[in-house]
């Protein structure tokens, strides 16, 4: 009888330890995009970890027209073998004339000209700010926006939804220099000077919003042997990453980037899957919105923001400063080589 009854303990115990575990719950997220080269790069890296859960896809202009845009990412969609939902978004800027797309960065096709067929799958017929209004309201505080590209589209919904900060957990944004040259001025990236007034009014709303600039994404290079490694061991989606780098790879090296070329979206997408791999600082942060430095980030210190004057109060939001970039690699090239 005392066998039996300390059994039925141990089990009784064992039970409680096994409701007490966490369970693991992958992290909802919305893709703004306009692939591009890396932004297909960082696409293919979240279909892998299992630490994210897709739930759309948003097109933008940038590295490519928006149709184009939509085009691309169906085609990511059914290469990987899932149905998300695509939607098509903003054609251009808020307010500025649009920019030209950057097609000899990326190739005509935005895949560095390796032509994949036309995808089978179709947009739906909702734009890209409708969709995310709908889809954050529908999981409230559980979905994370990763924008990839200018930010048009999350500034629409917030237009359209001006209570979008309640529904949306957490904003990632890939874009801007602080203390680096930009790549389209000397203080501007193209993913901000794209489209500055959406980007300033991103970052300049009260939410949690992370910037990742191109300060920390250039700390981030993928090299040839890493496309090799991702050809040999990837089957046909790393034969795919292999083939569609080398353009993006060939425009770094026409421009003295030697040593590969820099994970711009893919170390955005990676700080949503392992943020400890990042230092941040808290910083109020704003968008030049006309003039020479138009496109510049402005992200003003404590210093400013905590007395008075113009940035007293400000909304804050965190800025990226270092990346443990060999833990990334290895991160990225893990899930690319799973099956």
């Amino acid at each position: 009888m005392a066998r039996r009854t300390l059994r039925s303990a141990g089990c009784a115990a064992l039970l409680v330890v096994c409701f007490a575990l966490p369970v693991f719950s992958a992290q909802k997220v919305i893709i703004d995009t306009d692939p591009g080269v890396d932004d297909a790069i960082a696409i293919l890296f979240a279909f892998q970890v299992p630490e994210l859960e897709i739930l759309a896809f948003t097109s933008t202009f940038g590295n490519v027209e928006t149709k184009l845009a939509t085009l691309n990412s169906l085609r990511l969609v059914e290469m990987s073998g899932k149905h998300i939902p695509v939607a098509e978004g903003a054609v251009r800027p808020l307010y500025m004339k649009k920019l030209p797309s950057a097609d000899f960065v990326h190739g005509q096709d935005g895949f560095g000209n390796v032509r994949l067929p036309a995808p089978t799958q179709r947009r739906v017929d909702q734009s890209a700010a409708e969709l995310i209004v709908e889809i954050v309201k529908a999981h409230p505080g559980e979905v994370t926006l990763i924008a990839l590209g200018p930010m048009t589209n999350i500034a629409l919904a917030l237009l359209l939804e001006p209570e979008l900060p309640r529904y949306v957990q957490a904003v990632v944004a890939m874009g801007g220099v602080l203390h680096v040259t930009g790549n389209v001025s000397p203080v501007a990236s193209a993913n901000i000077l794209n489209d500055p007034h959406a980007a300033d009014i991103v970052l300049g709303t009260d939410w949690d919003v992370t910037l990742v600039p191109g300060d920390t994404t250039r700390q981030v290079r993928i090299t040839d042997s890493f496309l090799e490694s991702v050809r040999d061991g990837g089957g046909a989606r790393g034969k795919f990453l292999h083939d569609m780098s080398l353009f993006y790879r060939d425009f770094y090296r026409s421009v003295g980037v030697t040593d590969g070329f820099y994970a711009h979206d893919p170390t955005a997408m990676a700080f949503v899957v392992d943020p400890g791999l990042f230092e941040t600082e808290e910083r109020a942060t704003r968008v030049v919105t006309d003039g020479m430095a138009i496109g510049e980030v402005i992200a003003a210190t404590e210093r400013h923001w905590s007395q008075p004057g113009p940035w007293h109060d400000m909304p804050k939001a965190k800025i990226t400063t270092t990346v443990d970039s060999e833990r990334l690699l290895k991160l990225l090239e893990d899930a690319l080589l799973s099956r």
